[in-house]
């Protein structure tokens, strides 16, 4: 936004019908009404951006490309959240072929807008599935990825998908508790990274959680 327009796109029968000259009063006057306008402008619209997107920066290959991946494929537009975060729980990995690995998992992301210090979780979802990855020079690209169906066909999905590690991933569901130790683990990653002022995380209707 160019503030100085306030001034420039009038012209001094405007701002001073009278003709006079303006003295330093006047001037800072004008400068003030021109600064609670742009003020004003900028309050109406959300102070979007304010944070920096999270990418994955850790030594593990499997959970940078996993995080790479559900953040491209379901973490909501730009504009509706000011970070998104994954949570990869990682049940099990079968590296026997050469060719492909595979890994099944409960992955989830959720989406925060900052709030002073906390970030307020405004959504989220879970995609639970089977990737297969292709390892390349620099760790691993993700070749598909089999999520489990929802609705009625959700049991019947997960126990094709997940296979002899059905009863695994039911354990992982169901874990709470191992859910938000990994998820506050990885706000933590991610404030120390970029050195936020973020202490805390809130879920909706829920007290705040320290990092």
């Amino acid at each position: 936004m160019n503030l100085t327009r306030y001034i420039i796109g009038v012209n001094k029968k405007q701002l001073n019908p009278s003709g006079k000259e303006f003295n330093m009063k006047t001037i800072l006057k004008i400068a003030l009404v021109c600064a609670l306008a742009a003020s004003s402008v900028f309050a109406s619209g959300r102070d979007r951006f304010k944070i920096p997107a999270y990418h994955y920066n850790g030594a593990d290959v499997i959970e940078g490309a996993v995080s790479d991946y559900v953040l491209s494929e379901f973490a909501p537009e730009d504009d509706v959240a000011d970070v998104s975060i994954p949570v990869v729980n990682v049940i099990a990995v079968d590296y026997s072929n050469e060719d492909e690995t595979l890994v099944w998992g409960s992955f989830w992301v959720y989406n925060y807008d900052l709030e002073g210090d906390t970030l307020v979780c405004t959504s989220g979802g879970e995609y639970p599935g089977l990737f297969r990855l292709e390892r390349t020079e620099d760790g691993y690209e993700v070749k598909s990825f089999e999520m489990v169906a929802d609705g009625s066909k959700y049991t019947k999905s997960a126990k094709k998908v997940f296979g002899k590690f059905y009863g695994a991933f039911k354990m992982v569901e169901a874990d709470t508790e191992l859910r938000e130790k990994i998820r506050a683990r990885t706000i933590a990653k991610y404030v120390k990274a970029h050195d936020l002022a973020v202490t805390k995380y809130k879920d909706s209707g829920w007290e705040a959680r320290s990092i």
